[in-house]
């Protein structure tokens, strides 16, 4: 929540990312955390394979998942229409990858960031007999840092698009023999 104070997700509160980062536990989800002297300093969630992936996490958590959708209809009924969205739209990815969906460190400069990301390319890599690919979205307007981030690491750009309401994204996609 502190990192990503203006995004989406962190809008529906502590309540909802708690349930939905949790729903990363099961298969085909990947949620990663890095420690550091006994201090949790970052994160990294993301998918096996993007086919279907918000609908398995919602049913194999579905009453977490109902429980929360009731409380956010009360609270913020529109937000409940653009997680419906997203999990449609995601059936209808013409490209299949793994995918990067969250990445988050304590800013430092002892390369968090990078070991998160090396993590989670090595755990796609492990249960990945199709090869996918690994695919992430980033801000495409100011965000200069992250973007030379991936780069740097290997990811090149595949696409530039309007998310939802318009927001500008970059789609970043690294094939496994770039590993």
């Amino acid at each position: 929540m502190n990192r990503f104070h203006n995004f989406f997700l962190t809008s529906l509160g502590s309540s909802f990312l708690r349930i939905f980062y949790k729903a990363f536990l099961k298969s085909p989800g990947i949620l990663l955390v890095l420690e550091d002297e006994g201090e949790v300093k970052g994160f990294v969630a993301g998918t096996r394979d993007n086919r279907g992936f918000y609908k398995k996490i919602v049913k194999n958590n579905f009453l977490s998942f109902f429980l929360i959708g009731i409380k956010l209809l009360f609270a913020k009924p529109a937000s409940l229409l653009r997680v419906g969205y997203k999990i449609i739209k995601s059936d209808k990815n013409s490209i299949i990858f793994a995918e990067l969906l969250s990445i988050a460190s304590k800013k430092n400069k002892r390369g968090y960031g990078k070991l998160l990301l090396k993590g989670f390319e090595s755990e796609v890599n492990n249960y990945n007999p199709d090869l996918l690919p690994v695919a992430l979205t980033t801000d495409y307007d100011e965000n200069e840092k992250a973007v030379r981030f991936y780069r740097d690491s290997g990811y090149v750009v595949l696409e530039v698009f309007e998310s939802f309401r318009g927001r500008k994204m970059y789609r970043f996609i690294k094939y496994f023999n770039n590993i």
